[in-house]
């Protein structure tokens, strides 16, 4: 994915015929754009079709979206391409209805639903908390700093005790 300034656009959808719409009446939002920019965090794409059911008080969202990640390696900080399934299930409250104390999202006044921070937050909870590269990543040289996975370095690896470093010096 390049990641060349990516402007934020928001993922919004036309839901005002559910809005007046009987309980249990819903529709399918089909979510299919390129590159995007999530606020704060790029993806290479968002994929998969999401169902809006019109509930008491507002609408319930969910379904599962398929993207990709630019992430780097915890071991080697090589980038690699991470794919992540971001599954939504979320209410949104109808404008004009009692508004919830944990602030949860609404449908505009006009009827449209921005899809935008739901996906944010699911793309930012599955990242894994070490990405690697590969299960069986070498990572960096602690010393000189080379990434040991495609070739190794000429740095002699075996460890000494710091404290023991100045009878090295007299024995050599």
């Amino acid at each position: 994915m390049a990641v060349e300034a990516l402007k934020a656009v928001m993922i919004r959808f036309d839901v005002s015929v559910l809005t007046k719409a009987r309980l249990g009446a819903s529709l399918t939002l089909n979510v299919d754009t390129g590159p995007r920019c999530l606020t704060d965090l790029d993806v290479d794409f968002l994929r998969g079709d999401v169902q809006a059911v019109r509930v008491q008080g507002g609408l319930l969202v969910r379904g599962t979206v398929e993207s990709q990640l630019m992430l780097e390696c915890v071991r080697c900080l090589d980038s690699r391409v991470f794919d992540v399934a971001l599954d939504v299930e979320e209410t949104f409250r109808l404008s004009g209805t009692d508004p919830k104390p944990d602030g949860s999202p609404t449908v505009g006044d006009d009827g449209w639903l921005d899809l935008t921070p739901l996906l944010r937050e699911q793309a930012w909870l599955a990242i894994p908390m070490k990405p690697l590269c590969r299960s069986d990543c070498e990572g960096l040289c602690p010393q000189c700093g080379a990434n040991l996975n495609p070739k190794s370095c000429a740095c002699d690896r075996e460890p000494i005790d710091p404290r023991l470093a100045v009878l090295k010096d007299l024995m050599g």
